[in-house]
């Protein structure tokens, strides 16, 4: 009997999300809440990929700080001397995006809102694609797909979902792939827009629980043994209040970035610091902000983000869940719903979904990674 293996990675898919909608995915029974990390899923991916914490495989937010002069951004100091609406046009986006992708970024960025005089001072994270061999280091999971000679193929943010999904379906029926794996953003994009109870939301809940139906089904008929895996990297929850974080700098004598260098996320907030007393300022000024605490080393080690050389902030601000901070350099306008808070938040865990059994020691992203590897040997068993 032919064995195969099918992967569908759904951005931002809540494990509450996923145990609150009746009958979701009834086809995978065996279910496993996952805890995630600590940021985003330029963090939370990595590790499903490696099975290590970001301060092990490097990969945390977005945006770090400019390390080497080959960083992407080289040179972008000059467009402040651009009028305000030259920088925040879209054409200019397009062709600073462009540039950065000629010069090597192969993997998933956005320039957001980030202040285009600022960007110089800032590195992509992800400069490689985390979804090819070799584009994390250390190895991961693809590297272990390489090695492993099995056939397979994937789908990732560059392919519109239902184009992806309809492929997947399509290799699944006919193709001559044995692993088949998909990762889907969308509805992390429309949980932003309208929240856990929006109609977008249910209906690609709803598309997602047929799709599984169907091709459990067709492989019953075609006569294989189809592994069915439903995963997601983190949850969502909804924003109940905005809190303007760089409004509250801006009553303070210090400046940026003549006396720090911040980078506003929608729930971080994080400074690298020219002068000691810039530092005590900003930190007493948030400190009467309400909505959000500063994070210290012991918090962050354990989280798994402590990094020696402070790339990604020497000292941050986190956010509380619901919180969501208006405007930031991801954005000027509240969203219905966001990520990035306390991973211990129930709303906060991920999702695993299976028609085969799930041992009881993944409990983490972390542990995907080794639980995908064995379907792996799986499939190489039966060649």
């Amino acid at each position: 009997m032919r064995r195969r293996l099918a992967v569908l990675l759904v951005d931002a898919l809540g494990w509450e999300l996923a145990a609150r909608t009746p009958g979701f995915a009834a086809e995978l029974p065996h279910r496993r809440r996952l805890e995630t990390i600590l940021g985003f899923s330029s963090g939370a991916l990595p590790t499903l990929f490696t099975g290590r914490l970001p301060s092990e495989h490097g990969r945390w937010l977005m945006y770090r700080r400019a390390g080497s002069a080959g960083a992407p951004f080289r040179g972008f100091r000059w467009l402040g001397l651009l009028p305000s609406r030259l920088r925040r046009s879209w054409k200019l986006s397009v062709l600073l995006t462009r540039l950065v992708a000629r010069r090597g970024v192969r993997g998933y960025f956005s320039l957001y809102q980030v202040p285009r005089e600022l960007l110089e001072d800032f590195d992509l994270a992800e400069r490689e694609d985390i979804f090819l061999p070799g584009g994390l280091p250390g190895g991961s999971l693809w590297d272990s797909v390489e090695r492993s000679g099995i056939r397979w193929r994937g789908w990732n943010w560059r392919t519109p979902e239902p184009v992806a999904l309809g492929a997947m379906e399509r290799a699944l029926e006919c193709g001559s792939e044995d692993f088949l794996f998909c990762y889907t953003a969308e509805l992390d994009a429309a949980l932003h827009r309208e929240g856990p109870g929006g109609a977008d939301v249910r209906e690609r809940l709803a598309r997602y629980d047929a799709w599984f139906t169907r091709n459990v089904h067709a492989a019953r008929r075609r006569g294989e043994e189809l592994r069915l895996v439903l995963l997601s990297d983190h949850g969502m929850l909804d924003v109940r209040e905005t809190v303007d974080v760089m409004g509250a700098l801006a009553g303070i004598s210090c400046r940026w970035p003549r006396d720090y260098v911040p980078f506003f996320d929608s729930t971080f907030a994080r400074f690298w610091w020219r002068s000691a007393a810039a530092r005590g300022e900003v930190r007493a000024a948030l400190e009467g902000v309400r909505g959000g605490r500063w994070l210290d080393d012991d918090e962050l080690d354990r989280a798994g983000a402590l990094f020696p050389a402070r790339e990604y902030g020497e000292d941050i601000y986190l956010l509380d869940p619901g919180v969501l901070m208006v405007p930031s350099f991801m954005g000027s306008r509240p969203l219905a719903a966001m990520h990035g808070y306390d991973p211990a938040h129930p709303e906060m865990a991920a999702v695993l979904l299976s028609n085969h059994p799930v041992p009881d020691d993944v409990r983490h992203l972390k542990d995907v990674r080794g639980f995908l590897e064995d379907g792996l040997t799986w499939l190489a068993e039966a060649r």
